[in-house]
């Protein structure tokens, strides 16, 4: 009886250390995904002509005005457009200031521990990123971006 007991209690330790690793491995995918969509939207916004246009779409997509996003770039000149993104997105979901945040990653914290910090889903700055990515993607290709908040808006 005592080794049995003994191996529901090894079990049960077992199952426990390899659901924490399978968690930490989720987050890292997430992380990665993250980080590899945000590469991805700067170099978009970079083959667009530079940073004018892919503000203009964060600006668009954040509600965030375009005059504070031209601040913060000029204030954060190596912020790129995916950068501007995500903190604008932390900033609607934590309530703070975006410039907060852009700050925090450029003096080195990752974007995953900022959103984890802040209870932000790194879902959802994925889902935001990807509407930014296919703007751009359109845009890159002659076709005006139409996102969530500016279907009705003309050009």
């Amino acid at each position: 009886m005592r080794k049995f007991i003994y191996g529901l209690l090894v079990a049960a330790v077992s199952l426990g250390l390899n659901a924490g690793i399978a968690r930490g491995q989720g987050r890292a995918a997430e992380k990665d995904e993250l980080e590899s969509r945000a590469h991805t939207v700067n170099a978009l916004a970079d083959q667009r002509g530079g940073m004018k246009e892919a503000i203009h779409d964060v600006s668009v997509e954040t509600g965030v005005p375009l005059e504070k996003l031209q601040k913060m770039r000029e204030q954060h000149p190596d912020a790129g457009a995916a950068g501007l993104m995500i903190a604008c997105v932390i900033a609607d979901n934590a309530k703070g200031a975006p410039e907060s945040y852009l700050s925090r990653h450029i003096n080195g914290k990752g974007w995953g521990a900022i959103a984890r910090d802040n209870n932000v889903p790194l879902e959802k700055i994925n889902d935001r990123l990807a509407l930014l990515e296919r703007d751009l993607r359109k845009g890159a290709s002659g076709q005006l971006p139409v996102t969530g908040r500016d279907k009705n808006r003309k050009y």
